[in-house]
């Protein structure tokens, strides 16, 4: 019998059967050639195949992975153990063999290729999900991405309270340090392709096209593509040292960090790696000249879930798509032109069948007075979610609106992957100040340790564990 019908390898290229070969000689005592494994528990050409996929493959990360050999060992280790899943794909390799102790390398560098600046990897890693490598859970972990400007610190404000009361592990990287021709550059920020690009239309003062986000020296694609390693790059870090659940990996973001997470739900190196992701106040914009250059989605049933949260009447990432001109009250945003984060979701609807239960259409308009009406009203044709919201208002002892969420259902259908939810700072229309600042201070809170409460870190939660059934 060869080694390849005994591995019933029908399919594989001959590299794969060199790599199993390698991998069962050199495990005879079912460990790793290069010490402790995530397959470990397996024996016998069992462990052959997921070492093959899991290790020396790298099939469950590695986008350069020759993804029909990679179907070809999934499919045989599904036949002879009965197993849907590889064990990589159910906990990283720090769940067997506990936690390194290791800290992010500072400037992040992971030998990728990349050069990543001089920015951090912050992470918090609470007591329950500290791991020695016996009888660990794996924890989710949530990724939060901070504003123009903002540092890591401002998202570890958001996330550690709330991660250590729930039992997440929270991820506050930070974003590159560019020149920009922004008013405030250089900065820290993300490099988002839809902000950046100079032939859309904006112009700064003396005709200088725009380009705020990312370095203005490179092209965009090489900046978000960047933008996109370091994300599967800090995660994989993180699976690496820390136990993770890789079924419950999550992000949000504010502003700047809210156009990011808005990325990494549709580019398709990231779009499968989130469950789910929390935009909030970052309306993914694309520019004057072709309104929806940036908001396709990719052909990919299983893309995020995605809860839009944003101030209803910010003056600067309107979810709408409308500034304060329509209102008669004003504007300090007369460049800009944002989609609709309903056109967003109507692009999404059209071309994703992950999304097919939504009834969004690029001819939805928002409501920004009925939205927050007593009782939390939602427009016409759009469906309350007050399960997701909850009662608590989200500004104790002040008199203002509690968050209210909704969603748009198809015909005969229940729509669960895309939501918005709003919420008004001050008393409705007197939002003429820099509202957009005002929602960085309104978006935080929340230490309930399940899934109940209020506060908007309480309610990202709730959405985050909707996602994956809890």
């Amino acid at each position: 019998m060869t080694f390849k019908k005994s591995l019933e390898l029908s399919g594989a290229a001959l590299f794969v059967m060199v790599l199993l070969t390698w991998t069962t000689l050199a495990v005879a005592q079912g460990r790793g050639a290069n010490g402790p494994s995530v397959c470990d528990g397996e024996r016998g050409r069992a462990f052959g195949l997921c070492n093959a996929y899991c290790e020396a493959m790298d099939c469950d990360w590695d986008l350069d992975a020759p993804e029909d050999d990679c179907a070809d060992v999934k499919s045989n280790y599904q036949r002879l153990t009965g197993e849907d899943e590889l064990p990589c794909e159910q906990m990283s390799l720090a769940c067997v063999t506990g936690d390194t102790g290791a800290d992010p390398p500072f400037p992040f560098d992971v030998g990728d290729g990349n050069d990543y600046g001089v920015r951090t990897h912050g992470l918090t890693v609470p007591e329950q999900c500290e791991c020695d490598g016996d009888n660990c859970t794996p924890c989710p972990i949530v990724v939060g991405y901070h504003g123009f400007g903002g540092r890591a610190s401002s998202f570890r404000n958001r996330l550690e309270p709330k991660g250590a009361a729930a039992g997440f592990i929270s991820l506050y990287p930070e974003g590159d340090l560019t020149p920009t021709n922004y008013a405030f550059g250089p900065n820290w920020n993300w490099a988002v392709p839809s902000c950046q690009y100079p032939l859309d239309g904006c112009l700064l003062a003396g005709g200088v096209p725009c380009d705020w986000c990312g370095d203005i020296t490179e092209p965009e694609a090489v900046s978000t593509q960047r933008e996109i390693d370091f994300t599967r790059a800090i995660v994989k870090w993180t699976m690496d040292n820390h136990c993770v659940d890789p079924g419950q990996i999550f992000a949000t973001g504010y502003s700047n960090g809210g156009l990011m997470s808005h990325l990494i739900a549709r580019h398709p190196d990231t779009s499968g790696l989130f469950k789910a992701v929390v935009p909030a106040d970052g309306v993914d914009q694309d520019g004057m000249s072709d309104h929806l250059r940036w908001s396709h989605a990719p052909q990919d049933g299983d893309s995020p879930w995605i809860m839009h949260a944003n101030e209803i009447f910010d003056n600067f990432e309107p979810y709408d798509g409308r500034d304060y001109t329509d209102f008669g009250i004003g504007t300090w945003n007369p460049i800009w032109i944002y989609p609709a984060v309903l056109q967003i979701f109507a692009e999404y609807t059209a071309n994703n069948d992950g999304y097919s239960d939504c009834g969004f259409e690029p001819g939805d308009v928002g409501d920004r007075f009925g939205a927050l009406a007593p009782g939390g009203v939602v427009p016409a044709g759009y469906r309350s979610l007050p399960a997701l919201a909850g009662d608590q208002s989200p500004y104790p002892n002040q008199d203002r609106s509690a968050i209210h969420c909704f969603t748009k259902d198809a015909d005969g259908k229940t729509c669960e992957k895309l939501a918005i939810c709003l919420w008004d700072t001050l008393e409705r229309g007197d939002d003429i100040g820099d509202t957009h600042g005002q929602a960085s201070g309104d978006w935080r809170g929340g230490v309930d340790p399940g899934t109940d409460g209020g506060l908007p870190m309480d309610i990202m939660w709730r959405f985050m564990q909707m996602s994956v059934g809890n």
